[in-house]
């Protein structure tokens, strides 16, 4: 072994290692034998913490997909996962971020095909969570601006929201709901946003659909008029757009142009 850079490397590869698999024939060599237990037994105990403790961490992160799943399939698929994609990062925050791809790439025989769907939901969960602060664009906001800049009022996402376009509606699962039915194929878009401390998940009518769309794409007030219009009469459109952002405000969905 070349350097302590190079050892630990080894080492840490022998804990990543596919479930079951043997160690580092050098990493064995090196780590000494203790009765009643050899070296590649002593590796294994490490082996074995390591990935116990991000299983656990999956596991905190993908509640509703564990228990869709069950203990004992979510256990396995874990291990598989972590084989295909082992932890790079140094917070367990991370470990799974490539998941619901991962899952989206099985065999709908040994993953329901609405479970990515439901990972990418409780991804997104966890994102608004963690997601920066942000300075709101208020109601007081609203009122300092004179109506005849409202058609420039440009609208933007804070960083707590996340707006989903799903195949499936999994929000049901979302407040940890546990008998609930599998659903069934349906193009859903679900808004999953922080307010205070709190973490909420809705599903959108069409109209607010559409303005989420003007929203996501950081176009104005006005925009958000002009994309109702195409349904609505011009008054109906703009009421409508004024109703969309008071009540994004409420939701603490806008941040406030600095």
């Amino acid at each position: 072994m070349r350097d302590l850079r190079e050892l630990e490397e080894r080492f840490l590869r022998a804990l990543q290692r596919p479930h079951g698999s043997p160690p580092d024939a050098e990493v064995v060599r090196i780590v000494e034998s203790r009765a009643p237990l050899d070296s590649a037994a002593r590796i294994d105990i490490y082996a074995h913490m390591y990935c116990s403790r991000i299983i656990g961490s999956l596991l905190e992160d993908f509640p509703a997909v564990s228990r869709v799943l069950g203990a004992d399939a979510f256990d396995a698929l874990a291990h598989a996962y972590l084989a295909a994609h082992p932890s790079t990062h140094a917070s367990l925050r991370h470990a799974g971020a490539h998941l619901p791809a991962f899952l989206a790439e099985l065999p709908a025989d040994e993953v329901p095909r609405f479970v990515p769907d439901l990972a990418r939901l409780e991804w997104a969960q966890l994102e608004v969570f963690d997601a920066a602060d942000c300075t709101l664009l208020t109601l007081a906001d609203l009122q300092a601006i004179a109506p005849e800049e409202w058609s420039t009022l440009r609208l933007r996402l804070a960083p707590a929201v996340r707006v989903l376009a799903v195949a499936w509606p999994v929000h049901a699962y979302a407040d940890g709901a546990v008998d609930v039915p599998p659903p069934q194929p349906a193009e859903t878009t679900l808004r999953v946003w922080r307010k205070g401390f709190g973490v909420f998940v809705s599903a959108p009518d069409e109209i607010e659909r559409r303005g989420l769309r003007v929203l996501q794409a950081g176009r104005s007030f006005g925009a958000l008029c002009e994309e109702l219009a195409k349904t609505l009469d011009d008054q109906s459109a703009a009421e409508t757009a004024a109703g969309l952002v008071v009540r994004w405000i409420e939701d603490e969905l806008l941040a406030r142009e600095e």
